[in-house]
């Protein structure tokens, strides 16, 4: 039997609801689950106090858990997710059910621990070194050992050993086919043979299925590292070819998958081999440039960052040149082609390609006049007024603003929107205080938000006339009249593009009024508003009674513990366990409170209705017996 090491005591303290913070209910869920399943698996404790294991999932994956001083818990994880996953609360729990049963938990060999803790700018990071994190590395020692092995040996042991490892481990004979092909320049079967792993690898969608635990997600690894043998040995235009190939079933295999980005992942690996392929291919600099273009353009899933990272590198002016002559020809000559974003989404993306043509080959004086020849095209009309208010051209960007606005206000608002922004930078531009306060009112007034009224709040209080704006502003939620109607307005009225309240709001607007009364801590105000809001059939309860229940929490208890049972009885009405853990979430802070209160039989008498009214709901009763603020592990046992 392992020895029993000191524990790390901190994991002790953790509650479920700890585990619920951290990772979210849904993620906490599924790590139960897989505890209570047996999926965790080599448990050991790290020298450091942490947590690793082995967790069974769709693949077997390797984890570690750790908690900082400040008693925050991270995880990460050799599955798609990385950071704290269900894996990495699985491995909590199975701790935590192992220690309260007093069962011994070996400490962790060094070179057995899956991972290393790495800063955050390392995990986001592209370190080439990140795909072997997961496995053993031999130490120096160990390899060492292995080439005075292999230096003794003779051509016979070698060759029987090789063919050995042919025999066990299929990759090893596939490299070492590579290598005979190549070798005996025969590329066009290495090729062939690396087309049908395109199509075999290409031919079944990928999917995930969260809750099971299951999926399937293709691997082109082995792709990737044949099409790294074809380019080290040179044949970089052969790899242009199968990239092609890669590029087109790729994207229509991700279009098909149902999964969180694993497979668009995969085909991107193999996708990023091609940049090196155009430096390295047969075909001059301007072709290379117009065949990674025309990948990115049609690339709707951006599989081909590589490709565009790759346009964003330093190229010869004179091959830029080149290509903005061929992109303003197809500009010219070419048709609106479809796209899922839109007509004229594809239009618009050639034409930001063509002016970075244009920049790379110095031919700015170009660039205004394409932007004003597309604008009504394609409504580019953002892209146009951005360049003109860079020229401090601010008289015709507003021009090309109102020009703007009047053609995508109905159809396309948030371009409108983005053009009003643009016309509220060159007011700042020009220093004119109230032309700032105004549009921003005019923005609170067409769609109010509390970002909007704390927009206004400032630029109001530049000049010092935020408490009759502010007045003006409430008296249009709850009335309806326009502020700059009102008796009092301290400013002048709009001249142009005079707003309207976007339909899909109503007035009063009770919603920003209860939220505006929170932002500014006013919970008399929150519950007054709150109470006189319409209780209409389909009104319903969302996010905003769960904010208003924390609002109120202190100033009217019995007012926020009601809302949360409420929404947290609406929960349990859907019968999804997926619910039930939401419920749970709602009736952890009505506990908090009521237990603040000193009214602990009031809440187990409240659990013990709960229990009683649905006896059946075997889910639920699990959820339910969760809801305890002790220590997962009870002290003394």
């Amino acid at each position: 039997m392992p020895d029993k090491p000191t524990l790390p005591r901190h994991f002790e303290s953790l509650s479920w609801d700890d585990l619920v913070t951290w990772a979210g209910s849904k993620i906490a869920g599924r790590g139960r689950d897989y505890q209570r399943k047996g999926r965790v698996k080599a448990l050991a404790v790290t020298a450091d106090g942490g947590l690793i294991a082995s967790v069974i999932g769709s693949e077997r994956y390797a984890v570690q858990v750790r908690m900082d001083a400040e008693g925050i818990l991270k995880s990460q994880c050799t599955c798609p997710y990385e950071l704290d996953c269900k894996h990495g609360v699985a491995t909590v729990l199975e701790y935590l059910a192992r220690v309260g049963q007093d069962r011994p938990i070996p400490k962790a060999d060094p070179r057995d621990e899956p991972l290393a803790w790495k800063s955050d700018d390392d995990i986001d990071g592209d370190d080439e070194d990140d795909a072997d994190a997961c496995g053993p590395a031999l130490s120096r020692d160990v390899l060492a050992q292995v080439d005075t092995l292999l230096s003794e040996m003779t051509k016979a042991d070698l060759v029987k050993m090789i063919l050995g490892f042919v025999e066990k481990y299929p990759e090893v004979a596939s490299e070492l086919q590579d290598t005979v092909q190549l070798r005996a320049g025969d590329v066009a079967a290495l090729t062939a043979r690396l087309r049908e792993e395109i199509r075999e690898a290409s031919s079944e969608p990928g999917w995930q299925d969260r809750w099971g635990g299951e999926g399937y997600t293709p691997d082109y690894s082995g792709i990737r590292d044949r099409l790294e043998t074809l380019l080290t040995a040179g044949h970089a235009d052969a790899v242009l070819d199968l990239g092609k190939e890669i590029i087109e079933s790729g994207t229509n295999q991700v279009e098909t998958s149902e999964d969180e980005g694993e497979t668009a992942m995969e085909v991107s690996s193999s996708i990023a081999v091609l940049p090196r392929a155009l430096s390295a291919s047969s075909l001059p600099e301007a072709e290379r440039l117009l065949w990674a273009l025309d990948a990115v353009l049609d690339d709707p899933f951006d599989l081909c960052a590589a490709l565009a990272d790759y346009l964003g590198e330093k190229h010869a002016s004179a091959a830029w040149n080149i290509v903005a002559d061929a992109l303003l020809k197809r500009l010219a000559t070419e048709k609106f082609r479809k796209s899922e974003f839109g007509s004229a989404y594809w239009r618009d993306q050639l034409t930001n390609w063509t002016i970075h043509a244009l920049e790379q080959a110095g031919r700015q004086r170009e660039i205004l006049p394409l932007c004003e020849a597309e604008a009504e095209k394609t409504d580019s009309y953002v892209r146009l007024v951005t360049r003109l208010i860079a020229l401090e051209r601010f008289a015709d960007a507003e021009r090309w603003i109102h020009k703007g606005v009047q053609a995508t206000h109905k159809d396309r608002l948030g371009t409108a929107s983005q053009l009003r922004d643009a016309l509220l930078v060159v007011r700042i531009r020009q220093q004119d205080w109230p032309a700032v306060a105004i549009l921003h009112v005019e923005e609170f007034v067409r769609s109010p938000s509390v970002q909007d009224f704390e927009n206004c709040k400032k630029a109001a209080q530049r000049l010092d006339i935020w408490t009759i704006v502010r007045r003006t502003l409430l008296e249009y939620l709850a009335g309806g009249q326009q502020p700059w109607k009102q008796p009092e307005w301290p400013l002048p009225a709009p001249d142009k593009d005079t707003p309207q309240l976007e339909q899909r709001d109503t007035l009063p607007n009770f919603s920003i009024l209860i939220e505006i009364a929170i932002h500014e801590k006013n919970p008399e105000e929150v519950l007054r508003w709150y109470d006189r809001r319409p209780q209409r059939p389909f009104f319903g309860y969302s996010t905003l009674d769960e904010d208003v229940a924390t609002a109120v929490a202190s100033y009217a208890p019995d007012q926020a513990v009601s809302i949360w049972k409420t929404l947290a009885e609406r929960e349990i009405a859907r019968t999804k366990p997926s619910a039930y853990h939401e419920a749970a979430s709602y009736l952890r802070k009505a506990a908090k409170v009521m237990l603040r209160e000193k009214r602990e039989a009031d809440w187990e008498q409240y659990l013990a209705r709960l229990r009683s009214e649905h006896l059946r709901k075997k889910r639920l009763l699990e959820v339910l017996d969760t809801l305890s603020a002790e220590p997962t592990v009870k002290k003394g046992r």
